[in-house]
């Protein structure tokens, strides 16, 4: 595992140079790409130096996020596919092969087992994409009930329907993002990543939440891994530590304080955070 930095997830917008540095000044060990923007830096420079910048860092690349939903309206999936592979040339030359996205855990159009099997199609013709550039994605379950609220159907929320889903898409490239706080938000329990491999686990975000019932969740409202000690960050670290996890660890707090900060105040609190736990595993 390491510690790994996601700049978007605490409001950091500059370039990637900057970035960077930041990300070593908040003694992280790895840093999130955009693919959007590396793809535009390789119209313009040499795509390698991408790869140079995060080696004189001493940073590894974490991972990157699928820029589209793969539920999107079927046009526009197809168009995003094509453009898939020209990113996917990128990822690779830089060896980004970690990437990640989300299920929307509703639909006000399809009940579950059509939603499902929509999914299964969309999911195993990215995986078959990204397989041809030695990529693995990783898919996340969103567990906050109230983003189900008032909906019509409700879809994947939690991590036995996640793993099921897998199950099903039936490839070697495909995993988890696992999250705590949505672990924590659907109730589940350290039990259940207990049961994984490392190498079913493609990337992990940590934070912390309120003290609050959780059907009161707000998805957009956490806090930094530790912070209020709701989640049990330590012992969902250890545990991914015994399963043998070798993946980026991200904190994405969505919290309004921290992304009013200073740059500079805001990695170095954010990474103080994740270092403070990490200490007492390694």
């Amino acid at each position: 595992m390491f510690r790994n930095l996601s700049p978007e997830a605490i409001n950091i917008k500059t370039t990637l140079l900057e970035r960077l540095r930041l990300a070593k000044l908040g003694n992280f060990e790895g840093m999130d790409i955009s693919i959007v923007e590396c793809f535009e830096f390789s119209k313009n420079d040499r795509i390698e130096k991408i790869r140079n910048l995060f080696d004189s860092f001493d940073i590894k690349i974490g991972g990157w996020c699928l820029p589209f939903n793969i539920g999107e309206e079927e046009t526009k999936f197809n168009e995003d596919i094509a453009k898939l592979e020209e990113y996917l040339g990128i990822a690779q030359k830089i060896t980004a092969l970690r990437v990640y996205t989300w299920i929307i855990p509703f639909s006000d159009d399809l009940p579950y087992k059509e939603n499902f099997e929509f999914h299964i199609k969309r999911a195993q013709k990215v995986c078959r994409l990204l397989e041809k550039y030695g990529c693995k994605i990783g898919f996340e379950f969103i567990g906050t009930k109230s983003l189900r609220k008032n909906r019509k159907y409700e879809f994947i929320w939690n991590i036995e329907q996640l793993l099921e889903f897998l199950k099903k898409i039936n490839m070697e490239n495909v995993g988890i993002l696992l999250d705590s706080w949505h672990l924590y938000a659907s109730d589940g329990k350290l039990e259940n990543i207990k049961s994984l491999k490392g190498k079913d686990i493609v990337y992990v975000h940590v934070n912390d939440a309120p003290n609050i019932p959780k059907e009161d969740l707000k998805d957009n409202e956490r806090f930094l891994p530790g912070e209020t000690g709701v989640i049990d960050i330590l012992e969902f670290l250890k545990t991914l530590k015994e399963i043998d996890y070798d993946g980026p660890v991200t904190p994405e707090p969505f919290n309004k304080r921290v992304n009013e900060l200073p740059n500079e105040i805001a990695v170095r609190l954010t990474g103080g955070y994740l270092l403070k736990i990490w200490e007492k595993i390694f």
